[in-house]
């Protein structure tokens, strides 16, 4: 276990019932002025927008909404909300939704603090952004996320169709409001999307870097394990709070980094599926499952992942570490998901070639240019099972 420091700042407000904790939340806080960030009309159809706007109007806190975030938050939505915020006045932010809102909030708390519009100038001149972010905190109404106790957020770049990864642990939200009544009306497609997502967490986080399993990977092997073993209860979602409020707080835990103590982990699979999204219109958990058994596929043939990946085939009842890109495959089918072509010719060079010249990345990881190429070259056909 390599040396690590931890700690979970965001209070986690949860439950059906936490709405009075929330209220309390607010109070401790000495907020003017709080700047609103949400998608479209889902927030007004779960409750999420009229529950959050009553307690700050009762609160007295006034508040200027900057809303219609899209699946994947560009920079010109976070620009736009860093001049409003400025032009505003406010000193708290609040994302209200799933991912992409909570993660625009997260860049425009940053660029409002440092009065910077483009959050590329983050990227190039990081010492330059000296303040902390404005405080921030989340109303989560999704189960997939996990940003809503960590400090990275991801946002794309209209000009060049870049899908970028950032982390400031400044951004951490003080407070995440997560009541699982608010994820009743998620449509099923969102659902296995969600689902899709915690299980790459906490697949990437297990197959880290380090020789030795520990205490955390045990944890992240049971998370699993339960996850897939009651991936049926997506059918009752609607009529059962207890699946909703566990998927939720898987949600959070896979991604607090709880999960990454004492571990090295290079996230090839999810910058591969940032990459693919990138260039295909589909959703993060589409692009995920495309990569996920190709992915799973290469690190069976790498020694390095080998006492991983048997600890995960005893796990999960699989034979032999071969037969887990099949496993997910099954896995997936069997979850109804809508079927996305196989990865083209074009599509695989493109990938290759960005990640490609991301030489820290590619150095972090220990990968070459065949690697990469051996996990989306994968295909269904290359399914290996044990003899009967």
């Amino acid at each position: 276990m390599l040396d690590f420091t931890f700690s979970l700042p965001t209070r986690i407000l949860f439950g059906s019932g936490a709405r009075s904790l929330l209220e309390q939340e607010l109070g401790n806080h000495s907020i003017t002025r709080t700047l609103l960030v949400y998608g479209r009309g889902s927030v007004h159809q779960n409750g999420c927008h009229q529950e959050i706007t009553e307690i700050l109007k009762t609160r007295r806190i006034p508040c200027v909404e900057h809303p219609n975030c899209g699946e994947d938050p560009d920079d010109r939505f976070v620009a736009a909300g860093t001049a409003l915020a400025l032009d505003c006045g406010a000193d708290f932010v609040i994302g209200l939704g799933g991912g992409s809102a909570i993660d625009a909030a997260k860049a425009i708390a940053l660029l409002a603090a440092n009065k910077v519009p483009d959050i590329w100038e983050y990227r190039q001149r990081r010492a330059h952004f000296s303040v902390p972010a404005l405080p921030l905190g989340v109303v989560l109404t999704t189960t997939g996320t996990g940003s809503e106790g960590n400090g990275g957020f991801v946002i794309s770049r209209q000009l060049t169709d870049e899908k970028v990864a950032f982390t400031d642990l400044s951004t951490r939200p003080r407070f995440a409001y997560c009541n699982p009544n608010f994820t009743r009306t998620l449509p099923r497609a969102v659902l296995t999307d969600n689902h899709t997502d915690v299980l790459s967490h906490l697949l990437e986080q297990f197959f880290s870097m380090d020789e030795t399993p520990g205490i955390v990977d045990a944890m992240i092997l049971e998370a699993m394990d339960y996850l897939l073993r009651n991936a049926h209860a997506l059918e009752s979602w609607q009529d059962s709070y207890s699946t909703r409020a566990n998927m939720m707080f898987a949600s959070t835990i896979s991604l607090s980094y709880l999960f990454s103590c004492g571990k090295k982990i290079p996230w090839i699979l999810h910058h591969l599926a940032h990459a693919l999204a990138a260039i295909r219109p589909i959703s993060h958990g589409a692009s995920l499952r495309i990569i996920i058994p190709g992915w799973l596929a290469w690190l069976a043939s790498q020694p390095a992942y080998g006492v991983r990946s048997n600890d995960l085939c005893k796990k999960l009842s699989v034979v032999q570490p071969a037969e887990l890109a099949a496993f997910f495959v099954d896995h997936f089918s069997s979850l109804s998901s809508q079927l996305h072509p196989q990865l083209s010719r074009s599509e695989k060079s493109r990938m290759v070639e960005t990640l490609c010249a991301d030489e820290a990345f590619l150095a972090r990881a220990g990968l070459r240019k065949a690697d990469l190429r051996n996990i989306v070259d994968w295909t269904p056909n290359d399914v290996k099972c044990s003899p009967a």
